[in-house]
């Protein structure tokens, strides 16, 4: 598992609650003094060449304005009218009146108002077109010897026209502002005139509209009788046909009732209704007084034959002719009954047959009479609506009337009023000029000049996305680099940079006694970072401490000259394939030159038998305490990650000021696909910046300390200057060694968003 290195702090932080990576201090990414100095050259360039072009370019395009005059407008906070009121003219707040004034200062040098002057001006006019100029060019110079601007706490605006004659300046502003406010005042009456003619349009539209529905209503109201239509107006045919509906359900009443009577009389009905016309007609017989009168004279000669045949023998011949005169008595009661029952029955039937139909005529002649009021009713209806549509459209269009006569009043009345704006004072014709010139405009060129030279230095490294400082690759990374080394080349930087690679020996070391971490593996972003330099560095530094260590070149890629012990000398290349023993690669040193194995000859620019590494170098262990693998960088050859397998650190070297954040964010990808047993970074070459900075401070300290050291040495030994293996063997200036000191291992893998 991946385990990159981490401080003292975080380490401890580990055994119990997670802490916080360190935050490295500044290095000068961002310095202003720093880029210019670096840049001083273009700086210069830059001023000299804007200069030398902008200044007498601005000297020839200036012009001369000698003359000024000064006219003011009042603007009033609220609109001025004639009419009583009006809304559309109204400020709803201080910012509004604040606008309002603002878009006024700008209307005054407005293209269409200053053509309009020019074209009023007469004979002053050539003091602003001259033979040649086209009328926009005369305007747009006009425009530009304007100025107008809000005087403050006050409610006016101050206007200056300049010039470089006095005769005509006061003429032209005074024509100028005349215009302007005539303009103004329609505009604060938005096209007031084509707003007229429309109106007036439409005005004369609705009065005739008005007057064919007034025609049309009059002859309604003479064909209905009616003085008006309103809703007080009864409809006459109402009561008629509320009438008429009545009488016309009584007789269809009276209609069911007949013909209800009939059903119940009539024998083709059933025999109920037999029985009940029966019964009928049998009451109406027993109350007939001429029945019952002949009745009576029947049954009392009736009574005198009984009376006579009552002492009679059934055998006398009277009793014989009483009988049968008894027996025609009989006859005739029976026959007289019978008729008038006859009669009665028809009588009753036919009665209620004329009742029925009486009924039905009735019902008839009054649908009739009901149908012809509720069409005339209809007639009165359809037309009274009309009417009444009539009067509710005419009034509608009326108060559309009202309206457009109110406004086309306004307008007419509003257009002499003096509104927002007026003319506070004139202009004066200038006594005596007031200077002016090119020299403001020079020396604003050369201010720009200035400006340029001091700013385009600073972008120049605000661009610059290579990075600087090792706190932007702490910010890449995820966590704080291993070591964060000056570069050596620079002589100031000599002390500093040999107590931070005393720290990088020291965290090294521990790393070695504590985890056995023996193969370390250094790699590079890119070519040319210094892992060669920096590993010879590390192998010099391990042998001051006592500890073996050996040196094994495996950059097939660009082999280094100080590995080789001469032009045909084996190496590893040799060693992997077998061809040589371990013995016949190991260099021994010489110099400066630790114990080495170069990497031999490569002819196809990478390592061979992967597989043959371990078997091949780890016999090395047994005789040295620190194997250093020089790798070619990771973002050039596979070697490097297959090496970062094998090896129980990697290193990965950033050099400062030659490395992309994107180079290093790819390499680091590549390495954690590795996964490497650890993994930290070194920052290499950063620059220390005489403006300013935590490493310039430290430099500084170093000086001081060296030329104590110096003169003290000097007062108690009476020689020159120290040497350098007495300074180098000094203790170390803690107080500034404080942010690099110790290192540790942190025990924690890389995560991917880390180097995303």
């Amino acid at each position: 598992m991946t385990e990159p290195i981490q401080t003292a702090q975080g380490a401890q932080g580990a055994q119990g609650a997670p802490a916080a990576p360190p935050r490295l201090p500044p290095s000068g990414a961002f310095m202003p003094l720093v880029s210019i100095r670096d840049h001083r050259r273009l700086a210069l360039t830059l001023m000299i060449v804007v200069a030398a072009i902008g200044a007498p370019l601005a000297w020839y395009k200036s012009r001369a304005y000698t003359y000024e005059v000064f006219a003011s407008i009042y603007v009033a906070p609220r609109f001025v009218k004639v009419l009583h009121s009006d809304q559309e003219l109204e400020f709803q707040s201080n910012s509004q009146y604040q606008q309002y004034v603002e878009q006024q200062v700008r209307n005054i040098s407005r293209y269409d108002i200053v053509r309009e002057t020019l074209a009023q001006l007469g004979r002053y006019r050539a003091l602003w077109q001259t033979p040649g100029l086209s009328e926009r060019k005369a305007a747009l110079r006009l425009i530009k010897a304007l100025s107008a601007r809000a005087v403050k706490n006050t409610y006016l605006i101050s206007v200056t026209l300049e010039g470089n004659q006095a005769d005509g300046l006061a003429e032209t502003l005074d024509i100028l502002l005349r215009i302007y406010l005539e303009t103004m005042k329609k505009e604060d009456l938005y096209a007031s005139d084509e707003r007229l003619v429309n109106l007036r349009e439409r005005q004369k539209t609705l009065a005739g509209v008005i007057q064919e529905k007034s025609i049309r209503r009059t002859v309604l109201a003479e064909l209905l009788g009616v003085t008006g239509f309103d809703g007080k107006t009864q409809n006459p045919y109402e009561r008629l046909l509320q009438d008429s509906s009545t009488a016309l359900d009584e007789a269809r009443r009276k209609l069911v009732v007949a013909k209800a009577a009939l059903d119940a009389y009539d024998p083709q009905a059933g025999a109920a209704a037999r029985l009940a016309l029966e019964s009928a007609a049998l009451q109406i017989v027993a109350n007939d007084s001429g029945l019952n009168s002949l009745k009576y004279h029947l049954w009392a000669r009736r009574g005198e034959l009984l009376n006579e045949i009552s002492g009679l023998s059934p055998q006398h011949p009277l009793r014989a002719v009483a009988e049968r005169k008894l027996r025609d008595l009989e006859q005739d009661v029976q026959t007289a009954t019978t008729n008038v029952m006859e009669a009665t029955r028809t009588q009753l039937l036919e009665q209620r047959r004329t009742t029925l139909r009486e009924a039905q005529q009735v019902e008839q002649a009054l649908a009739a009479q009901r149908q012809g009021i509720q069409e005339r009713a209809n007639w009165f209806i359809t037309n009274f609506n009309e009417g009444m549509a009539l009067a509710q459209d005419m009034d509608r269009l009326q108060s559309q009337l009202n309206a457009i006569s109110e406004r086309i009043d306004f307008l007419t009345l509003e257009a002499e009023a003096p509104g927002f704006l007026r003319l506070q004072s004139h202009a004066l014709p200038p006594d005596y000029p007031s200077g002016g010139g090119p020299k403001k405009l020079v020396a604003l060129v050369l201010v720009v000049a200035v400006g340029l030279g001091l700013i385009v230095p600073i972008g120049l490294d605000l661009m610059d996305r290579r990075i600087k400082t090792a706190a932007q690759a702490h910010r890449l990374l995820g966590f704080a680099p291993v070591a964060a080394l000056l570069d050596k080349r620079e002589a100031h930087n000599r002390l500093v940079w040999i107590d931070q690679m005393r720290r990088l020996i020291l965290t090294l070391g521990q790393e070695e006694r504590e985890h056995d971490t023996r193969r370390i593996a250094l790699t590079s972003v890119k070519a040319g970072s210094g892992v060669t330099d920096l590993i010879l560095d590390l192998a010099r530094e391990f042998a001051r401490d006592g500890l073996r260590v050996i040196a094994v070149e495996a950059n097939a890629l660009k082999p280094d000259r100080r590995y080789m012990g001469g032009p045909l000398t084996p190496g590893l290349i040799d060693l992997l394939n077998g061809e040589v023993t371990l013995d016949q690669v190991i260099l021994p040193a010489e110099g400066d030159l630790p114990d080495r194995i170069p990497v031999g000859l490569a002819l196809q620019r990478h390592l061979p038998f992967y597989d043959r590494f371990s078997q091949a170098l780890d016999p090395l262990l047994e005789r040295y305490d620190i194997i250093l693998l020089d790798t070619p960088p990771v973002l050039l050859s596979a070697d490097a990650e297959y090496l970062a397998r094998y090896a129980d650190a990697v290193l990965l070297l950033v050099q400062a000021r030659h490395t992309l954040p994107g180079e290093l964010k790819r390499a680091a990808r590549l390495l954690e696909k590795a996964d490497p047993r650890v993994f930290g970074a070194i920052v290499t070459h950063l620059r220390v910046y005489k403006g300013g900075g935590y490493y310039a401070d430290m430099v500084q300290k170093y000086q001081e300390s060296e030329a104590a050291a110096s003169q003290l040495i000097q007062a108690h030994m009476n020689i020159g200057a120290p040497t350098v293996d007495a300074v180098e063997t000094g203790p170390p200036a803690s107080k500034w060694g404080k942010f690099w000191h110790p290192f540790k291992f942190r025990k924690k893998r890389i995560k991917p968003s880390s180097v995303a």
